[in-house]
This record gives structure tokens, sequence and C-alpha cells, in this order.
């Protein structure tokens, strides 16, 4: 019989603090339901050759996505809408509104998702602050626009932001660890 070796302090179980904004400056989104979700892709293309047919001789990269996808809690906050809905306005209420939002959307026809893009930051609920040694950094992401509420007497409402990441003006989509390192 064989065994594996098992390092339990290389093992992680925890929530994580979502922070968005412009890079240095990200704010905590706040409470989140269920989990947090990456998707990194290297996008390949076959290489091919006539002489074997449809058999691909090698693969090579041909492009990269990443996507982050977490559910917020506090869905009277408005102010988080407009990260779900970069294409949608927010309009702050005034006089004895203040404090009041609302959200305004409208097909915004030609409007760019990289002029919305801001710096997002996860991290890891079990690491202390000043630790970003196990941070998840994208330099640009951005919501997809594409979101739901589901109201019922059984479960709370939360709301789902899906985000896109852009590469930054270096190439780069993400980096996990501390952004310092060089």
């Amino acid at each position: 019989m064989s065994t594996a070796t098992i390092d339990a302090t290389k093992m992680e179980l925890t929530a994580c603090r979502v922070s968005f904004g412009p890079l240095g400056t990200e704010v905590d989104l706040g409470g989140t339901l269920g989990s947090v979700k990456m998707v990194w892709k290297y996008m390949k293309s076959d290489i091919m050759a006539d002489q074997t047919g449809k058999s691909p001789l090698d693969k090579s990269v041909s492009g990269f996505m990443c996507d982050v996808e977490f559910e917020i809690a506090q869905v009277k906050d408005k102010t988080l809408w407009a990260i779900a809905f970069p294409n949608a306005a927010l309009v702050p209420g005034t006089g004895a509104n203040v404090g009041k939002n609302k959200m305004v959307f409208k097909s915004n026809i030609g409007d760019k998702d990289l002029s919305h893009a801001k710096s997002l930051v996860l991290h890891p609920l079990s690491m202390l602050d000043a630790d970003k040694s196990m941070d998840y950094n994208f330099p640009l992401a951005v919501g997809t626009a594409e979101s739901e509420i589901v109201m019922g007497h059984d479960k709370q409402q939360m709301l789902k932001i899906k985000m896109t990441c852009y590469p930054d003006a270096t190439g780069v989509y993400c980096t996990v660890g501390d952004p310092s390192l060089t």
C-alpha cells in the first residue's frame, strides 16, 4: 500500500475580502454569499498539416481569458449595483434624499468596458491584512453587466457580480501573491 505526502499547512479553507476601485485605493465590497470563483483559461489553437489530416501536431496559445464571479449580500447598497452594471448610471439622492440612490438602466450602445475597469483584489481572510502573499490582484476588472436577484420567502437576496479581467499596459491580467514583489 502506498500513501501520499500531505502537508495541511499548505491547504486553505477561507472566505475572502473582495475590494474594488482605483489601483491602491480599492474599497471593501462587504459581505459575500456562496464562494468567490476565479476562472483562468489559455485558449489554444491546433497546429496542423495537410499531410496528417485532421490530427493536430501541436497546440499554440492563441489567447487568454480571466473571469471572477461572486455574490454580494448587501443588495440594498446601490453603489455595489454600479459595479455589477457599469454601463448603467448610479444617481445619488440630493437634499432630503441624501444617501438614497437609484440605478438607471439604458442601452448605452458603444459604451466600452475598459472605461469602467478598475483594480480588483481578493484577500483571504485567514491571512493578516499586511500579509499579501496569497492575494489575487486583477489590475483591470469590470462587471459584465449581467446579474440576477432572486426574491423569496426562504432565501436571502444576493447580487451576483461577474467580472471580466483585461490586461494592463504590461500585458498582466492577474497576479497571485504580494504585488510588491518584482
